[in-house]
């Protein structure tokens, strides 16, 4: 009897062990890109932060938002950038994914590009590059 239950109780603790070490490595999603040929991932443990988090991010747009000039088209939407943090907090790889005028593209990408330095995302403690989709919003109250 008692070989069973330490049978038992040796398979239920490596059962614990592996199960562990699959939630860290499932907390952490990567993609290969073959243009930078590494990993970028694109969920970690600790997601990049804008410098002051989310308010601070607001408030910078805000403060740097230019409405595109046009002759009068009115035009609501969310240009989408795609962006890659990476782990000193620079921004690079930046990509109109979604837009919705280019006059808007063209000025999103322009906030963007003035966009500080990121707090980087985190996978296990270790800074990684980190892919992000930043919706800039053109709403016409």
């Amino acid at each position: 009897m008692k070989k069973i239950l330490i049978i038992i109780i040796f398979f239920l603790g490596i059962g614990i062990t592996y199960g562990q070490l699959n939630n860290i490595k499932e907390n952490c999603k990567s993609e290969f890109d073959l243009n930078s040929i590494r990993y970028i991932y694109t969920f970690v443990d600790s997601m990049p932060e804008f410098p002051g988090g989310i308010d601070s991010l607001n408030e910078f747009i805000k403060t740097n938002f230019k409405w595109p000039k046009d002759d009068g088209l009115d035009f609501n939407g969310s240009v989408n950038i795609t962006v890659v943090v990476e782990t000193n907090g620079s921004l690079s790889n930046k990509k109109i994914s979604r837009g919705i005028y280019e006059p808007a593209d063209n000025e999103a990408l322009k906030l963007i590009n003035k966009m500080p330095r990121w707090k980087p995302g985190k996978c296990n403690g270790i800074s990684v590059p980190v892919k992000l989709i930043i919706p800039i919003k053109f709403v016409i109250y």
